[in-house]
């Protein structure tokens, strides 16, 4: 039988002080059947030329240059043109282990899906924190969907994963918002039979002072809002039995926002946003308390809010 294909999506932008580790860690890998494509999404700064220079060393590599559009719409082009039997994302600040993808791949029995792998934070004064599970365990559709919604033993990035690539079939991220893997990740959990996580970190996520996601609070970051609201609807449709699963998910991504918010040096320009997020929060107490998902520092949260609402006004806010 072939050796299957992974199609490895790197999206680009302004990023070249680290995109040669990223791609060196790629091109190192022990799995050596990859389709590299590396989308430049119109960098102003050395990245595209890095990206050339690449191409020509490895024949594995294609390039694509675009205007930018932001990284759903980078990892959208390199979907358009991926070829590979499994499709895997790696940003191009971020690097991987050298077997990373092997591991991945060697999970990837008849019956699963995705495979999925911890992640080890990397901050810029060289202090590590290990993500990642103490063993490998499988998990059944709605079972891997409880772990998603929770964000709890299975992530919503697409960074740690390695998908079939018939899973994107018809299915693109969106684009122009900011957290789109929180919806992107839960869709393609629904279309899975089945999914593993390795039980092992493999992935170097680096956190740097001015990357998108590392940033001070800014208006698009309520998307990773609306994203567990939108979450909450799809569920209540087609997985009723995991609502309280979804709207716990939903009631702690409101307060990571709040808390965002409140720690921004231009807190007052968000005080409208804080205000309408507590509001949904105060109409929610009810649920929020009796949700057996919601553990006991979020409860505390829910209730200190309740009381901060009431005194204002409640419903007025």
């Amino acid at each position: 039988m072939d050796e299957k294909i992974i199609s490895v999506i790197v999206p680009v932008y302004n990023t070249d002080s680290y995109l040669e580790k990223c791609i060196d860690s790629i091109l190192g890998q022990t799995y050596r059947n990859l389709e590299i494509i590396i989308v430049d999404d119109g960098s102003t700064d050395c990245s595209g030329e890095i990206c050339d220079a690449y191409e020509k060393i490895d024949t594995r590599i294609k390039v694509i240059h675009k205007q930018n559009g932001g990284a759903s719409s980078a990892r959208n082009e390199g979907l358009k043109i991926a070829r590979g039997d499994y499709i895997g994302f790696v940003d191009s600040d971020d690097y991987i282990a050298e077997d990373m993808y092997e591991t991945l791949l060697v999970h990837m029995k008849d019956d699963v899906d995705i495979t999925c792998c911890g992640r080890i934070c990397v901050s810029e004064k060289g202090k590590n924190e290990i993500r990642y599970l103490s063993n490998a365990n499988k998990y059944v559709r709605e079972d891997a969907l409880t772990e998603v919604l929770l964000t709890r033993k299975i992530s919503s990035s697409g960074c740690t994963k390695l998908f079939r690539r018939v899973l994107f079939e018809n299915l693109f991220f969106p684009t122009g918002r900011v957290g789109e893997d929180i919806l992107m990740t839960y869709m393609l959990v629904k279309r899975a039979r089945c999914v593993v996580h390795i039980g092992k970190a493999k992935y170097y996520n680096c956190y740097r002072k001015n990357s998108v996601s590392n940033k001070e609070f800014y208006f698009r970051r309520i998307d990773c809002v609306l994203f567990k609201r939108d979450i909450c609807v799809d569920v209540r449709r087609n997985y009723p039995q995991l609502i309280m699963q979804a709207e716990a998910g939903y009631m702690r991504e409101t307060v990571n926002i709040i808390r965002n918010i409140q720690s921004s040096t231009e807190k007052e320009k968000y005080d409208w946003i804080e205000k309408r997020l507590r509001k949904m929060l105060f109409n929610m107490m009810l649920r929020g308390i009796s949700n057996t998902y919601v553990g006991v520092e979020l409860r505390k949260v829910l209730l200190k809010n309740w009381i901060f609402c009431y005194n204002l006004g409640g419903g007025a806010l």
